[in-house]
């Protein structure tokens, strides 16, 4: 045998191939059986599910995977619309398989992996609503399904003026429940209404003159002066929230050296931060004198009624910018209110109704409007006294108003009417209007119940407690409450009910005036908001 290390090679024996898996050859025959039933039986269980997966899935209908709402537009206006989404395209949805608890009526739509359902009304304050689609259906597959959703409403949130010493105080209260806090303390504390997360407060200086502030009750920024045109009384002021803009009138102090004049407009926009007032001018461009005024609901616009009755549209604005001039748009002996949520204005004119409908461009069209009845004492003028005239412009009876009235008799629906700032709710001698069909909210003949009259007849949504009067009543912008304020009828309150330290405001659900709330306080902001 060589032993040369570069000798080729013998040859070599080629090597086993591996065993098969499997079970050792010297396992047990037992292990062996019971290593195939588990291997088989694992297979049988893994088929089983699969097959359980596909049945599944062909008998399982769509699923909700999101769902989509703005819930504090909701208690605002009608129109909000909540979007259910599926998880693959779904059949049409008809109104009828779909269900709102509590009641609220809807329109449904359907857009290939979506249900569109609309709030045809406006939804109630904190309430938990549960909306239910059923039968939904899949485009490819049989099968169907139920979609649920549920959510609650914001609550709201209400203003009151409380007389106290030294200090008056403005109260905020929850509309459902709780007690107040109070956010703003100042002395005598004339008017107020909010904006907001901001407060617009008149308060009376020592000589007898008014000074007008924005300010926050947070303490997130400083207080803002409205610088005003001299000595004198703010007499009415009106916020709008959607609008970032506020309103007041305003009357000069006496003077020996000429006239008094009459009240005046002037409207201040808020996202200016400190800035002057806009004086609110006629088509001449002279300062427009003012017997009643409105915002026009979600805009920047206001209709002016002069004394003698001419209405004007005014865009404030663009009076701030020059660029537009106040346009006349008809005449009115009254006022009486803009339908909730809608930009239709009902004005009175010889004891007959009548629309202006601002809604379309252009010029504003006029048409009759009959009230489903007439109030109680059988004409538009609802009963008012001087104490009524005084709540409706924040002050005591004096002037025009307390020579026209006295305690106990009618106001007129003519000359200087009891709200000269805003349209000022029914205590300025007239009703509100609350829908198309001619319903109203009115106080009683004796101004101690709250009333809504239909065309089909009268239903008292709220009696002033024994001894009380109503002395100014509104309705909630969004037309779902009736506000009513009252005071002890006694001489002092007649003569000034503004200042009567135990007045109360209560807030009625149209819908169910049993669940009305009470809360301490006057001068509700909600009968100064637009």
């Amino acid at each position: 045998m060589s032993t040369d290390p570069r000798a080729p090679a013998g040859p070599r024996t080629p090597a086993e191939p591996p065993a098969p898996a499997g079970p050792p050859a010297t396992a047990d025959p037992r292990t062996a059986r019971r290593f195939r039933i588990l291997l088989y039986g694992s297979i049988a269980v893994f088929a089983l599910l699969a097959a359980g997966l596909v049945a599944l899935n062909l008998t399982q209908g769509p699923r909700m995977t999101a769902a989509q709402l703005n819930v504090a537009t909701s208690v605002e206006r009608a129109g909000q619309r909540l979007l259910l989404q599926a998880n693959e395209v779904i059949a049409p949805v008809a109104d009828a398989q779909v269900t709102v608890s509590p009641a609220a009526e809807v329109k449904t739509t359907t857009n290939q992996t979506s249900i569109q359902i609309e709030f045809t009304g406006i939804l109630a304050y904190n309430t938990t609503y549960t909306v239910t689609a059923t039968g939904v259906r899949s485009t490819s597959l049989d099968a169907t399904s139920t979609f649920s959703y549920s959510f609650t409403t914001p609550d709201a949130n209400v203003f009151t003026l409380l007389r106290g010493q030294p200090d008056d105080r403005i109260e905020r209260s929850s509309l459902t429940a709780g007690t107040g806090e109070t956010v703003y303390s100042a002395p005598n504390i004339s008017l107020f209404t909010t904006l907001g997360q901001k407060l617009v407060v008149a308060t009376t200086d020592s000589d007898g003159y008014d000074l007008l502030d924005i300010v926050s009750p947070d303490g997130s920024a400083a207080s803002i002066p409205v610088q005003l045109a001299g000595p004198g009384t703010v007499t009415g002021l009106v916020s709008s929230a959607k609008s970032n803009l506020f309103g007041y009138t305003y009357r000069a102090a006496p003077s020996p050296y000429y006239p008094t004049s009459d009240d005046q407009l002037y409207i201040y926009d808020t996202t200016l931060g400190q800035a002057y007032s806009i004086p609110v001018t006629g088509p001449d461009r002279e300062l427009l004198a003012v017997q009643s005024w409105a915002f026009l609901p979600g805009t920047t616009s206001l209709v002016v009624q002069d004394p003698g009755g001419a209405l004007f549209l005014v865009d404030a604005l663009g009076l701030l910018d020059g660029s537009s001039a106040a346009v006349e748009v008809g005449s009115a002996d009254a006022l009486l209110g803009f339908l909730p949520n809608t930009k239709t204005l009902v004005t009175e004119t010889a004891g007959s109704a009548s629309t202006i409908d601002f809604a379309q461009p252009g010029t504003p069209v006029t048409a009759p409007f009959a009230l489903a009845a007439a109030p109680p004492n059988g004409s538009l003028a609802a009963p008012a006294t001087a104490a009524a005239a005084a709540a409706a412009t924040g002050g005591p009876a004096t002037g025009a108003a307390a020579e026209a009235t006295a305690p106990g008799e009618p106001a007129a629906l003519t000359g200087a009417p009891a709200a000269t700032g805003g349209t000022g709710g029914a205590t300025a001698a007239h009703p509100e209007p609350l829908d198309a069909s001619g319903t109203i909210v009115t106080p009683g003949p004796d101004a101690t119940t709250l009333q809504k009259i239909t065309g089909t007849g009268t239903e008292t949504l709220f009696t002033a407690p024994e001894g009380s009067t109503i002395i100014r009543s509104c309705l909630s912008t969004n037309g779902r409450y009736a506000v009513a304020e009252t005071a002890p009828a006694t001489a002092a309150a007649a003569e000034a009910p503004d200042v009567a330290a135990d007045a109360t405001t209560t807030y009625i659900p149209l819908d169910d005036p049993t669940a009305s709330r009470t809360v301490a306080g006057s001068n509700p902001d909600w009968c100064s908001a637009a």
